[in-house]
């Protein structure tokens, strides 16, 4: 028996050192530094299945690089940690590209057809000009999404949603309303959302196509595992056909018509590139992940640290109190709210939610290398290698933020907080809550309006009280792999009691002007 144990000791040892020796040698010199693993082969995959986006974490702590490669299974991948080689990688958009890594994405987890998958290819990364499904279909979204009337009519919709949502919160006399935090953020934010881009006919309010549409989410890394998902990822699977067959019905009758400039835009592009509408419909469902995914739970943990933080929902409910108009009428009070002037006029509200984003994010931007690529005269990309840049690592890092990083500073994105900073100042572009360059996030506009909209209805009208007796945060590690936002593993049941001396009146909620962006990101405050 000792013989086996010393022989099994040798082969891996062999093992061991052949395969950091084929990295030596496979590693060219100017490459990022190759970052080693105890396991040889699948250390790093240990390490993130283990503890997934804190991996890197524990990697940037560890090493202190800008950039450095891991050499995983079949595949190389350089992991960027720095803000400016970020900004530098964002400006090669062509060499180092997003559109195939999204590409692949979006076919293995919507299963579209060959024909539709073929469609998608023909000049994928405008190697022969700006055209093509992908390039078209990415316009046209923009355009959509972009402040103007598309955007006025969905934000339109959306508010009127949300402001008959939290009416239905009121309890009737003598009875009490209890609600599970997360599971109401992400019913009411479904709704809302998907009846402001498909309108009437919306798929969701189909209360099984809207459940089907969370299993299938639920499930998605095993379908991206994409072996034989119809065995070993049966409910997601099965739920992604339920939901895909919803949409086709939807445009087959031809209700897209009646909806947002958004899903008209986007099935017209489809049609004009020759997509069949099985395929069309089955790309809708992908494009719900991207609507849906990332919003109820941003609503969910700025609700959490507001309550949870009495004076943070002081400070904010105060500066709301400033823009909000009251008039008195015979025995009647109306108060009217518009979240433009949220937007404008609530610098502590608007750096809040920057903050809970910055905490509560864990995007990862990918990009796949086109072509040998020199990175900043000093980095060499090596063609058909991976480019990971996990905002948690931006997000997480004191030499950015300081050494309160770890800390909830809901104040940390005022003018004030930053002229009081003794260090260097944090770049706006190291908030990676929206991502960045071509691939910034076109809903960004949308989903923040929606965002601030539910919580200052929220926060204005009623206290938040946990039946538990103290708030106390859930665990996020079933987050799934497509979210951006932290994803909550359980619920947190509260009791949802209307303001002291805001029992009464009527509540009006608009939004006058959509033009007047709510500058989140660093490219927005460019322009």
């Amino acid at each position: 028996m000792q013989l086996v144990y010393l022989f099994v000791l040798a082969a891996v040892t062999a093992v061991y050192w052949s395969y950091n020796r084929y990295l030596a040698v496979s590693q060219d010199p100017k490459e990022p530094p190759l970052v080693p693993s105890s396991v040889p082969i699948i250390g790093h995959l240990i390490g993130l299945l283990r503890h997934k986006n804190d991996y890197y974490v524990d990697l940037r702590e560890k090493h202190s690089l800008p950039i450095y490669t891991l050499a995983m299974p079949a595949s190389k991948v350089y992991i960027v940690n720095s803000v400016d080689l970020i900004s530098s990688i964002q400006r090669l958009h062509k060499e180092l590209a997003f559109r195939p890594v999204e590409a692949k994405f979006a076919i293995t987890m919507c299963a579209s057809s060959k024909e539709a998958n073929d469609i998608i290819a023909v000049n994928l990364n405008c190697e022969n000009g700006e055209w093509g499904y992908s390039y078209e279909t990415h316009k046209t979204i923009q355009s959509a999404l972009a402040p103007g009337a598309g955007l006025d009519g969905m934000n339109c919709v959306m508010i009127r949603n949300i402001a008959a949502t939290l009416e239905r919160l009121k309890p009737e006399e003598g009875r009490t309303m209890r609600i599970g935090l997360r599971d109401w953020s992400r019913h009411e934010i479904t709704l809302a959302t998907t009846n402001s881009v498909y309108g009437n006919h919306n798929p969701f309010r189909n209360k099984k196509v809207e459940d089907a549409f969370w299993e299938f989410e639920s499930g998605l890394i095993m379908l991206l595992v994409n072996t034989v998902p119809s065995l070993t990822a049966r409910k997601a699977y099965r739920a992604r056909e339920f939901v895909s067959k919803a949409f086709q019905e939807y445009f087959e009758a031809k209700h897209h018509a009646t909806g947002s400039m958004l899903v008209q835009n986007r099935y017209n592009t489809s049609v004009t590139n020759k997509v069949p509408v099985a395929d069309i419909a089955r790309y809708e469902v992908g494009g719900s992940i991207a609507l849906l995914v990332n919003t109820a739970p941003a609503v969910f943990w700025i609700l959490f640290y507001m309550y949870s933080h009495p004076d943070v929902l002081e400070e904010c409910r105060n500066e709301v109190s400033t823009i909000m108009i009251v008039t008195e009428a015979a025995r009647n009070t109306k108060r009217m709210l518009d979240i433009t002037g949220i937007k404008q006029n609530c610098p502590i509200l608007t750096s809040t939610f920057q903050e809970v984003l910055r905490q509560r994010t864990l995007g990862i931007q990918v990009r796949q290398v086109m072509q040998d690529t020199m990175l900043n005269n000093t980095y060499l990309l090596k063609k058909d290698a991976t480019i990971m840049m996990p905002s948690r690592v931006v997000h997480t890092d004191p030499a950015v933020w300081g050494p309160d990083v770890l800390e909830f500073n809901n104040k940390r994105f005022t003018k004030e907080a930053r002229s009081q900073m003794e260090s260097k100042k944090p770049s706006p572009k190291a908030f990676r809550a929206f991502g960045g360059g071509t691939t910034l996030c076109p809903g960004r506009h949308f989903a923040s309006t929606e965002i601030l909209a539910t919580v200052v209805m929220m926060i204005m009208r009623y206290d938040l009280v946990p039946l538990a007796g103290q708030w106390v945060a859930p665990e996020t590690a079933k987050t799934n792999v497509a979210a951006v936002v932290m994803e909550p593993d359980t619920d947190v049941q509260v009791e949802v009691i209307p303001r002291r001396g805001f029992e009464h009146g009527n509540w009006e909620f608009g939004l006058a002007d959509s033009d007047m962006v709510f500058a989140v990101t660093a490219e927005d405050k460019e322009h």
